[in-house]
């Protein structure tokens, strides 16, 4: 009796270090993943470095056209003052446009915490789908059982 009961702990010591095992892996395994996605987060914030330099390039673009355009409203008195309204108003639109993207470029470069907490939910709720997907995972049963002959 005593000597089932020592092989009874032991059985239930080793399923539980083997469980601790596994929880150790699988928290290792997120860990990397979370740090796998902020360095892939960091990757994307240096691409959008570029982008912001360009949106900056085409407002500087922009200004400079509207100074021509007020010098050569200045120059000539052919251009008519309807074909100079159209062209002030598609510069304004421009540039609103323009400082819409600059604003979401900078907003974006200074929140980079809202877009990993963002990604580490959506991981975070595809693994429960996938545990629980798992959970229920049972065989198929067969459409037509074999019967015994008589």
């Amino acid at each position: 009796m005593g000597k089932t009961l020592k092989d009874l702990a032991l059985a239930l010591l080793n399923a539980t270090l083997i469980l601790v095992a596994l929880c150790l892996v699988l928290a290792l395994m997120v860990f990397n993943r979370a740090n796998s996605l902020a360095d892939s987060f960091a990757e994307n914030l240096q691409i959008v470095t570029p982008l912001q330099e360009s949106v900056q390039t085409t407002g500087a673009e922009i200004a400079a056209l509207r100074t021509d355009l007020a010098e050569l409203k200045d120059q000539s008195g052919d251009v008519s003052s309807a074909a100079m309204t159209r062209v002030q108003d598609r510069i304004e639109m421009m540039q609103a446009r323009l400082d819409d993207m600059m604003n979401t470029v900078t907003e974006l470069r200074g929140t980079p915490e809202r877009l990993l907490d963002q990604a580490i939910e959506t991981a975070g709720d595809q693994a429960v789908m996938t545990v629980s997907r798992i959970r229920g995972c049972v065989p198929p049963e067969t459409a037509s059982a074999p019967s015994p002959s008589s």
